[in-house]
């Protein structure tokens, strides 16, 4: 639930609306993040949208799916609820099946290609104990020939997410359900991020 009433109910107009009809074009409640999202959206919505347009869907080594992982990985290592349910079900949309939870697990589901698989626990490094991290974790990385633009491109993603993380548990939006979540899956995998 969010805990500032700004954000539930401070929206301009234009948020207003898109808030009213939201329920209207994608035929589902709009999630919280949305809330978020419209709240102040030159502000913060729509160059947060573009970002992630950029970084989850611009050209890179990592297939969608693999950055959509990424995303849920990181956002589970940051224990953030609403981040790490979205983007698994983005992921195992992408990727056919529940890979999410499987690779959380230690798990190596060959959905998941080796690179994005030795990718994991740099960016669990980077994401639980950055002040430790070495130019020697790039090794295993590099045995995986792994480009320093992919690892550069995964550093990005776990940028987004720990930063989203700590916004939406800051505000407390509240997890999907079900419906609200394929709903929500679909969509951001087929048209992406820009609102």
């Amino acid at each position: 639930m969010i805990r500032l009433s700004n954000v539930r109910s401070g929206h301009a107009f234009l948020g207003k609306l898109k808030l009213a009809v939201a329920p209207l074009v994608f035929g589902l409640t709009p999630p919280d993040i949305m809330r978020v999202l419209f709240y102040r959206p030159k502000f913060f919505g729509k160059p947060m949208g573009h970002l992630h347009q950029d970084v989850l869907r611009g050209p890179s080594d990592w297939t969608v799916a693999e950055r959509e992982l990424f995303a849920a990985y990181v956002s589970a290592k940051n224990r953030c609820r609403f981040c790490k349910q979205a983007h698994t079900a983005v992921a195992d949309r992408a990727l056919g099946r529940s890979v999410v939870d499987e690779v959380l697990a230690g798990g190596t589901p060959k959905e998941v290609s080796a690179k994005a698989l030795a990718m994991l626990p740099f960016l669990e490094k980077l994401t639980i104990t950055p002040e430790a991290m070495r130019a020697e974790d790039l090794e295993p990385l590099r045995g995986a020939n792994i480009a320093d633009a992919a690892i550069a491109d995964a550093v990005y993603v776990c940028m987004l997410f720990c930063a989203m993380n700590r916004m939406v548990d800051a505000i407390g939006c509240e997890l999907m359900g079900v419906d609200q979540l394929d709903k929500v899956a679909r969509m951001l995998l087929e048209k992406g991020y820009e609102l």
